[in-house]
């Protein structure tokens, strides 16, 4: 007995040997600002994080999973110059991506950002690691200005899908979607052998005749596309593709009874509401809306599961009835009752969707929250309740004061209180931060000689204050700067006559890429009809206005007629789209998801700057062009 039990303390002892050489071989790893406490970590360990920097840092890690990822928060806190946290790796993980932001700007690392693999037990990685880590930044890398190599996420894909064939079901149609974008004819062929290796299945899934679909579409092989539909149709009458079809005919029906059909055929089949119904669901309230069918509004607000797009379609009505000064009774319930949505999702996160963490989340329902607010003070100043509206439109201000039209309502609000001491105070913060526009700026001037009548230095203080706006704006601004190759093009004007990138080197170059139907690109042409008209005469400086995403035989008389109607003076060129593919050329080149984009070319011929979407200002448009310009031309 004695023997057995030296024996068992005996193994104890050298296991517990064994784990301490372990642990004394576990080295850390340094990756740019980051240490990881240990090179070869697995699902499971407790990693400890020190990033170097005396900032404060915003930071989220993201564990990949096949070709998904799960972002989660990292809680810093700061020690000696550096930030120190500690995680634990969840046991499905394959990879990980560390994102980290200071100052407003994310560490891309030089473009390579903080991709980890994992390993296993033995020291090996984990099968499907590499491939996560390499296609990472293809997928996601353009938010945090990660830059991947496609072809060596390919070549990285193929590799691992040769040494471990049971990786096919997660990595095949991601492969197959980057050999398209690498070489399109040899992608044609692996994906018609993809086709054929699913006829001899047995069963097939939805997802792969998704993928299919998915894959014949972007090749624009309309006859394999409707075959394919038809055959997925028929096996899956309630699955996912039913359920495009249905907000198909949905988006093309103009008669609101029959929308309301395919809407309830839409719920029959889904026990689940889902985006598709709520979006469905939205456009019925508010057609109801419109028609003034208040029972049928109620009827299908209430079928918008979604309380956060629930509040957002509340939101959207009742803003144009307190600038229109109508029914703001009724616009004040709609914006109360909008507030109420969002401050019960801050209470109870139980559905926070999984593609935020629970900050970046808390962060999504404040701006929404102080939207939604913005609009209740404007409805409650137009209802007489100055004091009310000042309260919440306190609440909705950003601290930063970055929204100017919301600004301007702050100060007219205060006016309105006779707060005259508070609206020197807030406009002049305003105008130095260069978040005012010019009714901010004379409610300075008014305000000021008021409580200083005898005052003779205002216009003196607005120079000062627009000086340091200046500075602060060129600061940020210049953050921002990149030195990227811009790749070449040769694209027809609306006069049929080329105009090539390579014959503008030595001048800036601005590019927007726009389309017709894009209603925030059309929001933003008066300022750029203010931006082109200052320049016409500055033989440095050429803009481009890109069409792209646009198709149809009547593509070019759309363009024509709206810029013939709109009466803008702008050189338009039209992106080419690619043969055999949804793509356009120059949009692909300039990785173009989303428009509006401008991309700002320096004099160099290399890419300066990019900007996505529109800030609803056109002021604040003009001026930051004018500020990258005079980067470029410094």
């Amino acid at each position: 007995m004695k023997k057995i039990s030296l024996y068992l303390f005996l193994m104890l002892l050298a296991l517990y040997s064994c784990k301490q050489e372990a642990e004394k071989k576990a080295e850390p790893l340094t990756i740019g600002h980051l240490t990881i406490s240990n090179e070869h970590p697995k699902p499971g360990d407790q990693l400890e994080l020190t990033y170097k920097s005396d900032q404060e840092v915003e930071a989220f890690y993201a564990y990949m999973v096949g070709d998904k990822n799960y972002p989660l928060d990292i809680d810093f806190s700061a020690k000696d110059g550096e930030q120190k946290s500690s995680i634990k790796i969840p046991d499905s993980a394959v990879a990980l991506a560390f994102i980290f932001k200071v100052d407003d700007q994310y560490d891309n690392n030089n473009k390579k950002g903080y991709l980890l693999p994992l390993y296993t037990k033995d020291g090996d990685k984990i099968p499907g690691s590499s491939s996560a880590i390499a296609y990472y930044p293809i997928r996601y890398g353009e938010d945090y200005g990660i830059k991947g190599d496609p072809t060596t996420a390919l070549n990285t894909i193929k590799f691992e899908l040769d040494a471990h064939p049971n990786l096919k079901s997660t990595w095949e149609v991601p492969y197959l979607q980057l050999a398209y974008k690498n070489d399109k004819e040899e992608a044609k062929k692996l994906i018609d052998q993809y086709a054929a290796s699913l006829g001899k299945k047995p069963t097939v899934s939805e997802k792969e005749y998704t993928s299919l679909l998915q894959f014949y579409s972007m090749m624009g092989e309309e006859a394999k596309v409707d075959s394919i539909k038809s055959m997925t149709l028929a096996k899956f009458p309630k699955g996912t593709t039913a359920n495009y079809e249905l907000i198909d005919q949905f988006q093309q029906e103009s008669d609101l009874e029959k929308k309301a059909e395919i809407f309830k055929k839409y719920s029959e089949a889904n026990a689940k509401s889902g985006n598709l119904g709520d979006y469905m669901a939205g456009t019925l309230a508010r057609n109801y809306y419109q028609q003034k069918d208040m029972a049928n509004f109620d009827k299908y607000l209430s079928q918008v599961d979604d309380k956060a797009r629930r509040a957002s379609t509340l939101n959207n009505l009742a803003w144009p009835l307190a600038e229109s000064g109508e029914n703001l009774d009724e616009a004040e319930k709609m914006s109360k009752t909008s507030l109420e949505l969002i401050t019960d999702l801050q209470k109870n996160q139980d559905d926070k969707p999984e593609f935020y963490t629970k900050k970046q989340y808390d962060k999504s329902l404040k701006s929404s929250y102080n939207m939604f607010a913005d609009t209740y003070a404007f409805i409650l100043f137009q209802q007489g309740k100055i004091k009310e509206a000042i309260a919440y439109q306190e609440k909705a201000h950003d601290h930063k004061g970055r929204d100017t039209e919301a600004n301007q309502r702050y100060i007219e609000y205060l006016i309105a209180d006779n707060q005259f001491e508070t609206v020197k105070d807030k406009a002049e913060s305003f105008i130095k931060s260069g978040h005012a526009n010019e009714k901010i700026k004379e409610a300075y001037r008014t305000t000021y000689l008021k409580l200083n009548p005898s005052a003779t230095d205002v216009e003196e203080n607005m120079i000062t204050f627009e000086k340091e706006a200046y500075a602060t704006q060129v600061a940020e601004i210049e953050k921002t700067i990149l030195n990227e190759e811009a790749p070449t093009f040769t694209l027809k004007d609306m006069k049929g006559k080329d105009v090539s990138l390579a014959s503008l080197k030595g001048k800036t170059v601005i590019l927007d890429f726009w389309a017709t139907w894009c209603g925030p690109c059309k929001a933003s042409f008066p300022g750029m009809q203010e931006v082109v008209t200052k320049y016409k005469n500055d033989d440095k400086v050429v803009l481009l206005f890109v069409d792209t995403f646009e198709r149809g035989p009547n593509r070019e008389k759309l363009v024509e007629d709206f810029i013939k109607t709109s009466k803008y003076d702008f050189h338009v060129v039209y992106d080419t789209e690619l043969e055999g593919s949804n793509a356009f050329e120059v949009a692909e080149k300039y990785d173009i998801t989303g428009i509006p984009t401008k991309v700002i070319i320096g004099p160099d011929g290399r890419m300066k700057f990019k900007s996505v979407g529109y800030s609803g200002s056109n002021e604040k448009l003009v001026k930051e062009i004018d500020i990258m310009i005079d980067i470029l031309k410094s």
